[in-house]
């Protein structure tokens, strides 16, 4: 269904339940990867603000490309360890949730996938997450990962599903499983 999956990767560690899902759900449709990372922009300051030492705009970049090279080789490393196809991008833009949208119409991606910290809709919209953004002005679907608990994680897994008889098999197999999970937790 999914031939080509764009990955939403950042500094914050959330973004590491993006990569697992965005991982885990190209492996099970068989998909090719995009890491993508959005590249700040340079805050030129105000007359107004406290002096404070500056960064010219090109030393700026040139960390910020660094940075955002080191999070995708990181992410990269993951899939090519799963045997998964990935390329890796960077992009910057005056709305970052264009820029990622733009990004995944020029490569073709049929999903993006991003994370989040799990706030409620008007913090992500007072403290500038891109999601809602995102959401709407995306052609193609958005999922939205939140970092789950490790003992959460290490019940889930991605199938596909090929028949009624083993949808049958993996659901009674999964509830076994998480019935063990919560008795063990008891």
């Amino acid at each position: 269904m999914y031939k080509r999956i764009l990955i939403v990767v950042d500094h914050r560690t959330v973004s590491s339940a993006a990569v697992r899902e965005g991982t885990a759900l190209a492996k099970a449709h068989k998909s090719e990867i995009l890491f993508f990372s959005v590249l700040p922009r340079y805050a030129v300051p105000v007359a107004d603000t406290p002096p404070f030492p500056m960064v010219a705009p090109h030393e700026f970049q040139r960390a910020a490309k660094a940075s955002a090279q080191k999070w995708l080789a990181a992410a990269k490393a993951i899939a090519d360890k799963a045997g998964l196809m990935s390329r890796t991008a960077t992009g910057s833009g005056e709305d970052d949730s264009h820029c990622i949208v733009d990004a995944a119409r020029r490569r073709r991606c049929d999903v993006i996938v991003v994370a989040t910290e799990g706030r409620n809709a008007l913090l992500r919209l007072l403290t500038g997450s891109v999601i809602p953004g995102l959401i709407t002005a995306s052609p193609v679907p958005v999922l939205v990962c939140k970092d789950r608990p490790r003992e959460v994680r290490a019940r889930a897994n991605v199938v596909p599903i090929k028949s009624r008889q083993t949808a049958a098999r993996a659901k009674a197999k999964a509830n076994a499983n998480a019935n063990a999970a919560a008795a063990w937790t008891r």
